[in-house]
């Protein structure tokens, strides 16, 4: 049996005039986004203007696919996504830095 390659990807994400980074070790960079809310979950006190609602909201459309990391075009392994809610937007850049 193969086991899947893992790779990190590193999240850098704007919100509210805040820039907020993280990584998560991942298969694929669908998968990383889950990864990536379930780690924003547990760093929730450490974002700024970051409430449940806010956060539920985005868990929502991120589980209900409305929207998918765009591909940067000429670069290789970077993405771009945006989710909006009531209290602002989350512009996103997605990195995959390396394998494990």
């Amino acid at each position: 049996m193969n086991e899947l390659e893992s790779h990190i990807f590193t999240y850098i994400v704007q919100f509210r005039g805040g820039t907020y980074c993280t990584q998560v070790i991942s298969e694929n960079i669908e998968n990383s986004i889950i990864k990536w809310l379930e780690k924003i979950k547990e760093e929730k006190n450490e974002i700024q203007y970051l409430g449940t609602k806010t956060l539920e909201n985005l868990e929502f459309q991120i589980l209900n696919q409305m929207d998918f990391p765009t591909k940067l075009n000429r670069l290789n392994n970077v993405w771009f996504l945006q989710f909006s809610s009531k209290s602002g937007s989350f512009f996103i850049n997605i990195v995959k830095t390396s394998n494990t």
